[in-house]
């Protein structure tokens, strides 16, 4: 076959993928900067020339595989680490040649589709390889070519869009450039050797560190993903001869993302079926209770899995006997579906069980897709000892690899002041703690009450001071005092009435968040415990300090000992202990079972736009490029 006719088909491959907004996974219509997969830089990719302008999508007039000899440059290239990368190596072989003058030639390569920072990421890389192609072999295809289309293909048990990676059009580029007995010239060789690490470094990137830059699209989230180098990437698929093996060692390593995505498959079986009826409103449903409802509970719970009376989703349900009254056996199915939930576990089906029931299974699946990427934003999984904050789940635990040592319940911000979401180190635990009254909670609450009552913080434990020296909140005129203007320090002492209570434990960082005791114990026994101002309340402070610091020599024995002195006394950590919070409202609980969590945070809904719209966007530039 002459390169025109593969150019032809390439092409025309192009076009294709253009011209099919169908295959998009979705109809989001938000604006999101995707992670360049080729920069491998948080910064970096977030500039404003990453992203393409229309003209820049469209496909060039000129063959994006055959310039004129005249047009082809090789001028010095600077790589992403200021290198400077020389073109002109001896002793290459043709194809490396070529590969060579490709990259360095800065008009040809952008004209396939490349931007300027991925080029510098593939002259750096192949640079430190001679330019040794990857996916070819004496101008003939390796098996690994193959065996990545293969991998792209499996995307959607991940929750993406393999259509984002243009697996479609690579495909049949590889189906061409096969049967046409080696044929291509050795431009379209380098050419499509380029696009195919485009690919796999997308692919890699997006498994390593999600599609999502979670810092651009929520507000109080600080989590920069780690996505590995490019080099890197090639070097250990060089190792291993195993595109396979590769890509597994990028997904994330908490049990809960294989079992997501086993359930990714399940729902989306679940919604190829006659979709399961709702339950009707009404007053709760009770053990006992008969009538047309009951019918509908069972047939909602066999929808979610939980039901035995018949399988699958074929909608003969009318042809099995229902139970004709909320028997035993249900009222059990409705308590593991409530501990599923996060509910109350009584069985009573009220108005928050029955609105979790009717949840819509494409809802659940979207939350699902929602925290496949997630997890993959996650840093891989520490050696040591860590703790993990889930604050839709309201629970704290401390964790060794993917064994749970200890948990307990938390209150955690509520949605007018939520908890950020970071990661960062302890460093000491504090018993009988000071508390230092936040500027915004001295204005906001305090301020008001001062203003009736000059004498409110009698009996709180909380003096008021102005530039370190304590002062008489009786003598001041508050209603003079603005929220602008406050220049006082409220500062409650340590004791039982400390909202801190008997202990903090400090990992000091920006956003002045830690975890802690308190005084207010009824709040953990609540469905849903987001009370707080950000800080994290933990219920049993002590046995997870003692947990938490058993391996600096601290003992709950040694904490209340010293709880019960009253003095203030810092206890600071010998090893190093990391501390995450993070959001999920869909894991694998801990009998491994599929758990939901509401949304107290409203983020899933923005997670989910920017999911299809950067796959979308990255559809669109693919679709460029070949």
């Amino acid at each position: 076959m002459s390169h025109k006719s593969i150019c032809a088909t390439v092409l025309a491959a192009s076009l294709i993928g253009m011209s099919s907004p169908s295959n998009a996974t979705g109809n989001a219509t938000s604006s999101v900067n995707p992670i360049d997969p080729l920069s491998f830089n948080e910064t970096a990719a977030s500039s404003p020339t990453d992203t393409p302008s229309p003209e820049d999508l469209v496909l060039p007039d000129i063959d994006p595989l055959v310039l004129p000899e005249s047009e082809l440059q090789t001028p010095d290239l600077t790589g992403p680490a200021g290198q400077v990368l020389d073109p002109t190596l001896s002793e290459l072989s043709e194809l490396e040649q070529t590969i060579r003058d490709l990259i360095f030639s800065e008009d040809e390569i952008k004209s396939a589709g490349f931007s300027s920072r991925q080029v510098d990421a593939l002259a750096e890389a192949y640079s430190l390889r001679n330019f040794r192609p990857v996916w070819f072999e004496d101008q003939s295809l390796t098996p690994l070519a193959n065996r990545l289309i293969d991998e792209i293909r499996k995307a959607p048990t991940h929750g993406l869009d393999p259509q984002a990676y243009g697996v479609r059009q690579l495909a049949s580029i590889l189906d061409v450039m096969e049967a046409s007995n080696a044929t291509a010239t050795l431009r379209e060789i380098a050419v499509v050797e380029l696009q195919l690490t485009r690919v796999f470094a997308s692919y890699g990137a997006h498994l390593a560190g999600g599609v999502v830059r979670p810092t651009k699209v929520l507000k109080n989230v600080f989590i920069t993903p780690q996505v590995p180098e490019l080099n890197d990437m090639l070097t250990q698929l060089e190792e291993t001869r195993s595109v396979e093996q590769l890509f597994a060692s990028l997904e994330p390593e908490a049990p809960s993302y294989d079992l997501l995505k086993d359930q990714l498959t399940r729902y989306n079986d679940a919604l190829t079926s006659d979709y399961p009826v709702y339950i009707e409103d009404g007053p709760s449903i009770r053990p006992g209770d008969t009538g047309a409802r009951i019918s509908q509970l069972e047939k909602r719970l066999q929808a979610e899995g939980y039901a035995p009376y018949y399988s699958g989703y074929s909608g003969t349900s009318e042809q099995d006997v229902a139970p004709a009254y909320y028997n035993d056996d249900m009222v059990a199915l409705v308590k593991s579906f409530q501990k599923r939930h996060g509910l109350s576990v009584d069985g009573v089906v009220g108005k928050k069980t029955r609105a979790a029931l009717n949840a819509s299974l494409a809802e659940r699946r979207d939350q699902i897709l929602v925290n496949l990427e997630r997890m993959r934003w996650d840093d891989p999984l520490p050696s040591g000892r860590y703790v993990k904050v889930n604050v839709a789940e309201q629970i704290v635990r401390v964790m060794e690899g993917t064994d749970v040592l200890y948990e307990t319940r938390t209150v955690v911000g509520k949605p007018r002041h939520a908890t950020p979401l970071f990661s960062d180190t302890f460093e000491y635990a504090e018993i009988n703690p000071t508390w230092g009254v936040p500027w915004s909670i001295a204005t906001n609450e305090y301020l008001p009450k001062l203003r009736k009552n000059a004498s409110a913080l009698s009996g709180s434990g909380i003096n008021v001071y102005k530039n370190g020296r304590r002062v008489d909140p009786t003598a001041i005129n508050w209603n003079a005092v603005s929220k602008r203007r406050f220049g006082y320090q409220l500062r409650q002492k340590a004791g039982r009435k400390n909202a801190l209570g008997a202990v903090k434990y400090m990992f000091p960082n920006k956003h002045n968040i830690y975890l802690h005791d308190t005084p207010s114990k009824r709040l953990f026994n609540k469905d849903q415990r987001a009370f707080s101002h950000g800080c994290i309340r933990v219920q049993d402070p002590f046995t997870f300090g003692e947990v938490l610091l058993s391996g600096s020599g601290h003992s709950r024995a040694k904490m209340e000992k010293l709880r019960a002195r009253g003095k203030t006394v810092r206890l600071k950590l010998k090893e190093t202990v990391p501390v995450h919070l993070r959001y999920y409202t869909a894991f694998a609980g801990d009998d491994g079972e599929l758990q939901f969590r509401e949304d107290i945070y409203k983020q899933d809904k923005a997670i989910l736009e920017a999911l299809l719209t950067s796959q979308d966007a990255f559809k669109i530039k693919m679709a460029s490029t070949y």
